[in-house]
């Protein structure tokens, strides 16, 4: 059975990245386990202090024992001693193979938008696996999952995201629509050109990505419902305005630094401060998203021992 890792911190936004895991966890099968960091070093030395230690911990476990109690049903839950909540989060999610962990926007965002905060900011740079970030009071709605989103532009990381989107997809028997955004500025540089080749190239070049995102939707699997959506234009804006048609967004991590982490790029960082849906980051090469536990782990050893 996967398993769904979701930080919570008495936020607001924290209720929001529990009401779409709960929601996730519904439809996929997966099971959750709630964590929470209270802020202390267990580094032995002089500023050691047990007796704060153990009041620190006792407000951590009232709190995540009342989000539990929400929850309801047999909920795992985890208390970690870390000054650094994202790095509480980065260790759990290595120790019991979570198959995504969640996390909510910051207050600071408009209502109905993704923008992440400290601890979300750096799980987005390192996760060992996917990190969702979810939008401002999303827990307020009602929300389903009944089509998938999936950013995608010929490289290897967005195939492992399609991938992804396929697999919950058929989960929870959603539809997915793919996007391919042509951005003209990438084609060459019109100052140094005549002006009819420039525009013929560019055109050019559009048939032909619009033509690969076909090809890469006609060859999906027959029992998921996917279409393909091609639009020109800057990507971070066009994919932002493409979350507001779609429930949940899947995208790569950016195509370099080490495998089996999350790195953001610069599309994929801009979209995460915009979107309109819960954004799910991949790490680097291909991630089996509801793989079980088990399955999960071996992968992450083998990808450590060739790394």
């Amino acid at each position: 059975m996967s398993e769904i890792l979701v930080g919570v911190d008495g936020t607001a936004g924290a209720e929001d990245a529990v009401a779409f895991a709960r929601a996730l966890a519904g439809v996929t099968g997966a099971t959750l386990r709630l964590a929470t960091a209270f802020p202390y070093d267990d580094f032995r030395s002089r500023a050691s202090n047990e007796a704060y230690r153990d009041a620190l911990r006792e407000d951590a476990l009232e709190l995540i024992d009342r989000v539990a109690a929400e929850v309801g049903g047999d909920v795992p839950t985890e208390v970690v001693a870390d000054t650094s909540p994202p790095h509480a989060l980065h260790t759990l999610c290595e120790e019991t193979g979570a198959a995504l962990v969640v996390v909510g926007s910051t207050h600071r965002g408009a209502a109905g938008r993704v923008l992440p905060g400290s601890t979300a900011e750096r799980l987005l740079h390192g996760s060992p696996c996917p990190v969702a970030i979810v939008p401002r009071g999303y827990a307020g709605e009602e929300h389903s999952i009944r089509t998938i989103g999936v950013g995608h532009d010929d490289s290897d990381e967005s195939a492992a995201a399609l991938e992804a989107a396929v697999e919950l997809a058929r989960r929870v028997g959603a539809e997915v629509r793919v996007m391919r955004v042509f951005d003209s500025t990438q084609v060459g540089t019109p100052a140094l050109m005549t002006g009819p080749a420039w525009v013929s190239i560019s055109k050019d070049m559009e048939a032909r990505q619009k033509a690969s995102l076909d090809r890469c939707v006609a060859e999906l699997p027959d029992d998921v419902r996917a279409e393909p959506a091609f639009v020109a234009g800057p990507p971070a804006r066009e994919l932002a305005d493409f979350s507001q048609t779609v429930d949940v967004l899947l995208v790569g991590s950016r195509g370099y630094g080490p495998a089996r982490a999350v790195l953001l790029g610069g599309i994929s960082h801009a979209l995460v401060h915009d979107a309109a849906c819960p954004v799910i980051v991949l790490p680097r090469g291909s991630y089996p998203l509801f793989a079980t536990n088990a399955s999960t782990r071996s992968l992450s050893k083998a990808a450590a021992s060739s790394s």
